[in-house]
């Protein structure tokens, strides 16, 4: 099976689409609350919707499957920076975590506390199969990002073959 531009376009977007209602799924129904990290990780999934859908309906060029892989990739990777965080495999953004310095008086005890979101990067909230969402996010972004370039390598490849 020869896949086009458009079905590349079109599961790509699919699946980062899909990622993103999930996460905002289980925000709503399970009452999870996102961290900073896990915010900043649906930024570049908002990105590849929008330019499967400009792939699809406006600019037409198949470079658009190359952003999609370095958007899919991005995101991967701040998944993959997030488990670390998670695995305490090395410490997490400022604020992200509460760890503190051994003597703090008590006005910097008080600014770093309020400063400290509720919800720290460095705890698993939810897993499934011994996975985060995290972990999840960072493997489906580098599927994504595979296919895309892929995809985007077949289509070059098949239009100088036919040129």
């Amino acid at each position: 099976m020869d896949i086009t531009y458009k079905k590349a376009l079109f599961f790509s977007g699919l699946a980062s689409l899909s990622i993103l209602v999930s996460a905002f799924s289980l925000e709503i129904f399970a009452n999870l609350e996102p961290c900073q990290l896990c915010i900043l990780q649906r930024w570049p999934h908002l990105i590849l919707v929008i330019l499967a859908f400009s792939g699809l309906f406006i600019i037409q060029k198949n470079w658009i499957l190359l952003l999609i892989c370095f958007s899919a990739t991005i995101t991967g990777i701040i998944g993959f920076y997030h488990v670390g965080v998670e695995q305490k495999w090395w410490s997490g953004p400022g604020g992200c975590s509460l760890h503190s310095e051994t003597e703090m008086d008590i006005s910097s005890l008080t600014n770093l506390l309020l400063n400290t979101p509720v919800v720290k990067c460095d705890e698993i909230v939810w897993s499934l199969l011994g996975i985060s969402m995290a972990g999840w996010n960072s493997l489906t972004s580098f599927c994504i990002a595979f296919f895309a370039f892929f995809c985007w390598y077949r289509i070059m490849r098949n239009s100088r073959l036919n040129i």
